[in-house]
């Protein structure tokens, strides 16, 4: 399906998957007080041109912008990816991340009230994006994933 389907997310000898990705783009964001995080499981669906949606709010353009630049520097650092494309930089009301596997959408709240992504793609599964789901993942991948960066 995606181009980076068989690729494997490494740290020291963890292994990551897909949806720990998706839950570690959900912790970075909301570290830099993103809100209202969800995560869309669209593998199921026929329709999809991707695997994983995360949609996470922020309050106005400067942290949209903020958000995405932790999260871009976040997967370089520690897993040496790099998305396919970014848009919405220019403006910074919805931000897009496009990883292939994976898109991260950074939204201002009108915007994505506006737009209502959560709704369009209804049939997808929800993955909880709750902080004690995602916190756990994040904490124990921060000190290796700092580690990395400063070796580098």
């Amino acid at each position: 399906m995606s181009i980076q389907a068989n690729r494997k997310y490494l740290i020291g000898e963890r292994e990551y998957s897909h949806e720990d990705l998706a839950l570690l783009s959900v912790a970075v964001a909301c570290e830099k007080k993103a809100v209202n995080p969800v995560i869309l499981d669209l593998r199921n669906l026929s329709t999809a041109f991707t695997e994983l949606f995360t949609i996470v709010s922020a309050a106005n353009n400067r942290q949209v912008y903020a958000i995405a630049e932790e999260i871009r520097m976040f997967f370089k650092n520690s897993f040496g990816l790099n998305p396919v494309a970014v848009d919405g930089m220019e403006t910074c009301t919805w931000v897009l991340i496009d990883y292939g596997f994976m898109f991260v959408h950074i939204f201002q709240e009108p915007t994505r009230d506006l737009y209502r992504l959560e709704e369009l793609w209804s049939k997808a599964r929800s993955i909880s994006a709750e902080e004690e789901v995602f916190m756990p993942l994040y904490q124990s991948v921060l000190p290796l994933s700092t580690t990395l960066s400063h070796s580098e």
